[in-house]
């Protein structure tokens, strides 16, 4: 694999050395083109050819979420052709809300810049087609605050607008798109009922984007997507074409090399899922090199670009990474994430978090132990302060030293209480219902510890409880499956067909990842299922060929 991240490399050194000759911006520019940024095209209403390249690199780029990047494309487009109309209501669409900053609950266009370029485009309308004045003043209803002052109330304007939109052009994949998208922003990455039923309006949004697709196959926008729209499914291996394609649609926008990964990680494709993300940073790298200090408006409502992209991939590398069982490159990157290691990143809360959860899931309890007084005093919020405990209790309970443990505990119910608990942004899940997951497993720990296993198995079925009623994110807010210790504990009571239960439970979401396998392998085994337990054994022995650690259970 380093081999061909290092191939890889070279490949993007070779762009970086070609832009070098043709790709600096004109005095006055607002943007370069880039090259490698794809071959997609939308003909718009202009005579300008270098117009035209600057608005399919903004369109490019807005599909692929790198915003302003896009935006400085798009701005370009409109020095270049000032009279064209499509190059305003691109910035508009670049400025304006997603599904992710629905999500996080990101401020509209905070700056007013994609109510003025909408504006402006619907001013400029009459230079342009029928069928762009229809999009300029259907993309008007998200930003017209006047008529309708509440964002959701006006995110479900808008799906009305471009459901009307899509029905008179069915033939325009970017209208397919936006239709998509414009379904995704109102229900803000909840699309699917926990038994994987399509939520009211999923089938819809679902069907746009498909449609987008059929029309245009690699369209970087639906593809895009339609993976985060599936990813949260049942039935993840339907975006397996759409993360196929999207491996080359964008080859110098990280987020997009990235993307695959989403799928990769939910099939069970954990290579493919380091490799995409591994990949993604080495272009973010040679994108940075390109662009260098050109023109970047960070005027719009979410402001992912290639500057800040790369911790979100290297999260993708430790998550795939600890599924296989490989301590040493999963905590490479944590503590890389987490701003502790060798070409340490500015660290987050839940990255530093993420890295003490490395040690923790891989029973480095001694290196715990050691770093103790370091990282309590880094835990310096309640979040951190609980997670920290968490760690350390459950290093005390694999320990046999139920006292401290117990002292952690009390540290952890503290901490879900405290002032302020919820505010340190640790992920869309609030950080309250994170350190209770907390709690409810270092008590399993405890419990199991003790041989209570009655105990043991209450608690960490609560656990299981909270981890399923996370808000979903990929990688999740919670660094492992608590299931693989309800399986363990189940096991060790005896109740080996409840294991086998849990364990093919988990492989339903973390499928062909070796710890659930291996657990569900003992549980089969302890029924006297041989055949079977042969079988699974194989598979073990085929998803554990890169971990570093053995095991005994199905968790250190």
């Amino acid at each position: 694999m380093r081999k061909l991240i290092a191939l890889f490399g070279a490949t993007f050194l070779l762009i970086n050395l070609l832009s070098k000759a043709y790709a600096q911006a004109d005095d006055g520019a607002l943007a370069i083109m880039v090259p490698g940024g794809g071959t997609y095209s939308r003909p718009i209403s202009t005579d300008s050819e270098e117009a035209q390249a600057f608005f399919d690199q903004g369109i490019r780029m807005a599909w692929g979420f790198y915003f302003p990047e896009s935006i400085a494309s798009y701005q370009e487009a409109a020095r270049l052709d000032p009279d064209s109309p499509m190059p305003h209501w691109g910035i508009a669409h670049a400025a304006g809300p997603n599904p992710n900053s629905r999500y996080q609950g990101l401020p509209d266009d905070p700056q007013g810049a994609g109510l003025a370029a909408i504006r402006r485009a619907m001013e400029l309308a009459g230079n342009g087609s029928d069928l762009e004045r229809d999009l300029i003043n259907a993309t008007y209803v998200l930003y017209n605050k006047d008529a309708v002052p509440d964002d959701r109330e006006r995110d479900f304007a808008f799906l009305a607008a471009m459901r009307e939109l899509h029905d008179k052009y069915p033939d325009d994949a970017d209208i397919a798109t936006v239709f998509g998208e414009a379904y995704m922003n109102t229900t803000r990455w909840d699309y699917w009922e926990a038994d994987g039923a399509a939520k009211p309006g999923t089938a819809e949004g679902k069907a746009a984007l498909e449609a987008a697709m059929a029309l245009e196959h690699d369209h970087p926008g639906a593809n895009h997507l339609y993976i985060h729209l599936m990813e949260g499914s049942d039935q993840p291996e339907l975006a397996m074409p759409a993360a196929q394609k999207l491996e080359g649609s964008l080859p110098i926008s990280g987020h997009m090399v990235h993307m695959p990964g989403h799928i990769y990680l939910r099939v069970g494709e954990y290579e493919k899922a380091i490799l995409s993300n591994e990949r993604s940073q080495i272009v973010d790298d040679q994108f940075a090199e390109i662009w260098g200090d050109t023109n970047f408006p960070l005027i719009g409502t979410y402001p992912l670009s290639h500057k800040i992209h790369k911790p979100h991939a290297l999260d993708f590398v430790r998550y795939a990474n600890m599924l296989q069982g490989n301590y040493e490159d999963s905590s490479e990157a944590a503590y890389r994430n987490s701003g502790q290691g060798m070409g340490a990143l500015r660290g987050s809360n839940k990255n530093t978090a993420h890295a003490w959860m490395m040690d923790k899931v891989f029973g480095k309890w001694d290196k715990i132990h050691a770093s103790n007084a370091e990282n309590k005093e880094l835990a310096d919020t309640p979040y951190l302060k609980g997670m920290w405990a968490y760690v350390m209790g459950s290093a005390h309970a694999a320990m046999g030293h139920i006292g401290p443990a117990e002292a952690e505990l009390a540290i952890i119910r503290e901490q879900i209480s405290a002032d302020g608990v919820n505010d340190s942004g640790v992920g869309p899940t609030p950080a309250d219902h994170v350190l209770s997951l907390a709690m409810h497993a270092l008590l399993g720990e405890i419990e199991q510890a003790k041989g209570n296993l009655d105990g043991a198995i209450l608690h960490f079925g609560h656990a299981v409880e909270f981890q399923d009623n996370l808000s979903y994110t990929e990688p999740p807010d919670w660094s492992q499956s608590v299931r693989l210790y309800l399986g363990a504990a189940l096991l060790e009571a005896g109740q080996a067909v409840e294991a086998e239960e849990v364990y093919r439970k988990d492989l339903e979401w973390n499928q062909r990842n070796g710890w659930t396998t291996f657990g569900l392998y003992q549980a089969l085994e302890a029924q006297g299922k041989d055949q079977e337990a042969i079988i699974v054994n194989r598979q073990f022995e085929e998803l554990w060929r890169n971990a570093d650690v053995e095991l005994e259970r199905s968790r250190l």
